[in-house]
């Protein structure tokens, strides 16, 4: 856990007594320069292998797919020029710009081919592989069950791309803009597979190319001049620091960085109140769920009413007033896509939760001295240890239950979660694109590298399934709540809070994009005088 620090004169001792956000302080960069924290060294910026939106969102200053989000959320062409949409919505083809890679060479439809049969090959580890499920014969092949040559993607020449899916999909064109369908430099993949790693060996397509990595500490990210859209970019470099959030915002505050706060970190609860009164704070919705999962293959967890009794007995109004800024989740998906009718359970019903837990004794033939000791696993830092340290006090007042509280580092918290080994662990799920099914596809089947609860019903892979051909969206969105609800009555995943982001950026940077899918983006970002 780190240690939350406190500075007294955080607000009024930057830039030698003056204003920071004044445009006439001499701390001002005058160059296009941004500096922003993102807190931890990046588990991978393979695109093939990113998981965490932290990671996602560096993968994006640096590679670019088929797609891109534009400033008005709108998808549109990226390193495609145009491309064409068969009547069934099942067969898509790309015409590709002549866009080059950083080292020069030309970007082809092979790269893309290359990339998403690496992702989907059996042996190649991808957590995210599922995201190329629409795509004709995907799941066979990762599974093993169909050669990758069967794959429904095909290099018609150098830049035209053919696409066939399993069925039509409203949303392809969304996730074509996710780091799992970016093309990946063949030459230097083949040669050099920790090429990810190695600052000189990174070959990348997008707006800006990596200069330097000092593991652990800084990554230094300087303009492409082999971008195709290199006229809208108008930043000369991108200083990436790795501090805690306590030593981000008071270096924010002393004018060294521009950016603090969502998606890369967080903004100390200390500080929020001198924040807001001072009126710094920006908040941004996100399309996201705080939740515990569930390791339903471990005594007593794979008892439905023993899950229920744990999700019943937390006070989620409680956090959210004491501890995060966000709204109370008593499903996965957030309120906004309008999936739930009413809620699919009380938030704090201690009554009812104390019953499913006696129900769940009575089933295991147990008492509250012989249930197995229990351990709630997090990633170490302030803001999930106090939610840890609620929740811990919430089971033990209404359950009467002691619980372990195991903080790791963000690495060995991704691999234990990853191999199963744990009970119960804090996590999150933010939305890659705007689309319900985007939380829902996470718990389809237990094989899924994003589910880890060990957890999986014919029923619900049924509702989801039927989702898929649904082109109606009344009908649609019927399938996809009946799926929630299914979820929700097993309770493999625990909803906790549906987040809102909170930032504090300095007033001359303009032109950031940050989606309510938590993706920010810096491709038309500069600071004006």
């Amino acid at each position: 856990m780190r240690c939350l620090f406190l500075f007294p004169l955080l607000f009024t001792i930057g830039c030698s007594g003056k204003n920071p956000q004044d445009p006439n302080c001499p701390c001002k960069k005058k160059k296009q320069v941004l500096h922003i924290n993102i807190v931890d060294e990046p588990q991978t910026l393979d695109p093939r292998k990113v998981r965490s939106l932290n990671d996602a969102n560096l993968i994006g200053l640096f590679m670019e797919g088929l797609m891109r989000i534009q400033k008005d959320g709108t998808t549109a062409p990226a390193v495609a020029e145009k491309y064409s949409v068969s009547k069934d919505m099942k067969s898509y083809r790309f015409h590709l710009k002549e866009t080059k890679w950083s080292n020069g060479d030309p970007v082809t439809a092979h790269d893309f081919v290359y990339a998403w049969k690496k992702v989907l090959t059996p042996s190649f580890l991808a957590d995210n592989a599922f995201q190329l499920y629409p795509i004709k014969n995907a799941a066979f092949v990762k599974q093993g069950l169909l050669p990758v040559s069967m794959l429904g993607v095909n290099a018609i020449d150098d830049y035209t791309l053919a696409v066939e899916l399993d069925q039509a999909t409203p949303y392809f064109l969304e996730l074509l803009t996710l780091p799992a369908f970016f093309p990946v430099h063949q030459g230097t993949d083949r040669q050099t597979p920790d090429w990810h790693k190695n600052p000189e060996m990174f070959v990348s397509n997008g707006p800006f190319q990596m200069q330097e990595w000092r593991h652990n500490d800084q990554i230094t990210a300087v303009k492409n001049g082999n971008y195709w859209d290199k006229s809208a970019v108008k930043l000369e470099e991108i200083t990436m620091i790795m501090v805690d959030a306590e030593t981000g915002l008071k270096m924010f505050t002393s004018g060294e960085i521009d950016w603090e706060g969502s998606p890369f970190s967080v903004i100390p609860l200390d500080a929020l109140a001198s924040l807001q009164e001072k009126k710094m704070i920006e908040k941004h919705p996100l399309l996201g769920t705080y939740w515990i999962r569930v390791n339903t293959e471990l005594a007593p967890f794979h008892t439905e009413e023993l899950r229920k009794s744990l999700a019943l007995a937390i006070n989620r109004e409680e956090i959210v007033t004491h501890i995060v800024e966000g709204v109370p989740a008593t499903g996965i998906v957030p309120a906004s896509f309008g999936l739930q009718d009413s809620p699919y359970f009380c938030d704090g019903s201690d009554e009812e939760a104390a019953s499913f837990f006696n129900a769940a004794l009575q089933k295991e033939k147990l008492t509250i001295e012989k249930l197995p000791e229990i351990t709630l696993t997090y990633i170490a830092d302030t803001k999930n240890h106090r939610i840890a340290q609620i929740i811990q006090d919430q089971w033990y007042k209404v359950l009467q239950i002691s619980i372990n509280l195991e903080p790791l580092e963000r690495k060995i918290y991704f691999d234990r979660i990853s191999k199963g080994d744990f009970q119960l662990a804090c996590g999150s799920w933010v939305a890659d694109f705007r689309d319900p099914i985007n939380f829902l596809e996470v718990f389809k089947s237990k094989n899924i590298g994003t589910n880890n609860t060990n957890w999986e019903s014919l029923d619900y892979q049924k509702a989801l399934e039927a989702s898929y051909t649904l082109l109606a969206p009344s009908e649609r969105k019927e399938a996809l709540k009946k799926s929630e609800e299914i979820l929700m009555a097993e309770m493999p995943v625990i909803p906790i809070f549906h987040y809102t982001m909170l930032t504090v950026k300095q007033n001359r940077l303009k032109d950031v994009v940050l989606t309510d899918a938590g993706h920010i983006d810096f491709k038309w970002a500069s600071f004006v005088e």
